[in-house]
């Protein structure tokens, strides 16, 4: 218990040692007479390696239209792991409530059939 409280702390702390650092850095290089760090530029770059690793990990993502994922799950205690398989894209219920009843669950029939009007009774 004690490694994970100190290691998240020290994850914690992190952006203020490095706040710290430059700190130190820019008020010693005004005190030298020298350049300070430049940080606006710095960060643009950070900025922008960020925004394009964020498309790069979008397009290189493993993925398929026509596939959904079962997540993994826990069946009689063993870890089932999860599984890609096609999927039907049929929108026409989306966002309608299975039953009238707020609270209650319903079971969709598994055998391609809808929900009736009325529901089950």
């Amino acid at each position: 218990m004690a490694g994970r409280i100190l290691f998240e702390l020290f994850f914690f702390s992190i952006p203020f040692l490095v706040f710290g650092l430059y700190v130190l850095a820019t008020t010693t290089a005004e005190h030298e007479g020298r350049r300070q760090w430049p940080v606006n530029m710095l960060f643009l770059i950070g900025l922008g390696l960020a925004v394009v690793g964020f498309f790069a990990m979008t397009f290189l993502e493993k993925r398929e239209p026509e596939m959904c994922q079962k997540p993994t799950r826990y069946v009689d205690g063993k870890l089932v792991p999860g599984e890609f398989y096609p999927c039907a894209h049929d929108l026409k219920d989306a966002g309608r409530a299975g039953s009238e009843d707020p609270g209650g669950s319903i079971e969709l029939p598994t055998d391609g059939t809808g929900v009736t009007e009325d529901g089950p009774d």
